[in-house]
């Protein structure tokens, strides 16, 4: 009878002593002697003690020579207790796995001792494959591997898989779902912007939000963006960010509200003023866009794209020589500018020229 140590498992299945019956009926014998076990089971609830942060099996003793090591799940089927049996495609190998998710051989089989992936004698499925690649996606982002597998296992436990949700590191570090408008923890749970308390750092949330959208992950960014808004009232710059995003994915509406959120933080926020004109002048409402550009020179009388525009919109209107007024001050005020300004103050007088020749 082979010797089997379950000194890792802890199994809510079943009691030890029930266990113990079950792995005798199969041949096997519990010993209290791990270094002298043919067979060690690791259980799910070890992957944090028992896995290095970039996947390597860490045992806190030596097996002998020979020793096998069995999932979970695996020993729960040896041993007749209830589990899903793997999938039968087995039409990838260890390397073939491995090098599309960007993955080691090693941290492979760690995620198999877990049940995170599920070999069979042909080989690892597809879905395997598609779990590895998230997986290495994760890892590639920073997470480590303890807390991979806790996130898998617990999105198991509700019928799902690593190959069906998309999950991210949160900024206080735990694997969350992505959902829409909102972060989930892997059991379902939603998560409030405030959960956390004093775990969650504004600024970590701000920069990792401005990480996602510079990589073009814009509607992570807009979560992350808001979530950071909620927790930082004061900075202006979050919201006008959020803004940004907002805009960018078309959602006029929502983009201002983060600006005019912006501006009641800082009314004297010359750049949430002028993407806030922008915004208004896009969807057509004139006047309220030139008013927008206009408390953006106010506040700060060189800028030069507010000047800019706000004599375009003049020009349009034909208030020429409210235009003129304005291009004279961005002439005065940017050297860059100044050519530009030149030919359209040019345009205004010669329009106010023949204005006056009509009259």
């Amino acid at each position: 009878m082979r010797a089997l140590d379950l000194d890792l498992v802890e199994l809510v299945v079943a009691t030890k002593r029930r266990i113990g019956q079950l792995a005798r009926s199969s041949g096997l014998a519990l010993t209290r002697r791990p270094s002298a076990a043919d067979i060690i089971v690791l259980a799910h609830s070890t992957a944090r003690s028992a896995v290095s942060e970039q996947g390597e099996l860490r045992l806190r003793y030596r097996p002998k020579s020979g020793t096998q090591l069995l999932s979970e799940r695996s020993f729960k089927f040896r041993i007749g207790l209830p589990a899903s049996r793997p999938a039968a495609d087995g039409r990838y190998s260890e390397d073939q796995v491995a090098k599309l998710a960007g993955l080691g051989v090693e941290q492979l089989r760690t995620l198999a001792l877990y049940d995170v992936l599920s070999p069979t004698e042909s080989g690892l499925s597809y879905s395997d494959l598609v779990v590895a690649r998230a997986v290495g996606r994760l890892s590639a982002e920073g997470a480590t591997f303890p807390k991979i597998i806790a996130a898998a296992l617990a999105l198991e436990q509700r019928g799902m898989s690593l190959s069906g949700v998309r999950l991210a590191k949160a900024p206080w570090g735990e694997l969350v779902q992505v959902l829409e408008g909102c972060l989930a923890r892997t059991d379902g749970q939603l998560l409030l912007p405030l959960e956390k308390g004093s775990d969650v750092d504004a600024d970590e949330v701000f920069a990792r939000a401005e990480e996602y959208e510079q990589e073009g992950d814009l509607e992570l960014a807009e979560r992350l963006y808001d979530l950071a808004a909620r927790l930082d009232r004061d900075d202006p710059v979050i919201p006008f960010n959020l803004g940004n995003v907002r805009d960018e994915l078309g959602r006029e509406r929502d983009a201002e509200i983060s600006y005019r959120q912006a501006l009641a933080r800082d009314p004297n926020f010359s750049d949430a003023w002028f993407n806030l004109g922008v915004l208004q002048e896009k969807i057509g409402r004139v006047d309220e866009a030139l008013g927008s550009y206009e408390k953006a020179f106010a506040v700060e009388p060189s800028y030069a794209d507010a000047l800019h525009n706000a004599a375009l919109l003049l020009m349009r209107k034909r208030q020429f020589s409210a235009a003129v007024k304005l291009l004279d001050q961005l002439m005065s005020t940017s050297q860059s500018s100044s050519a530009e300004a030149r030919r359209l103050a040019h345009l205004c007088r010669l329009e106010l020229k023949q204005e006056s020749a009509r009259r």
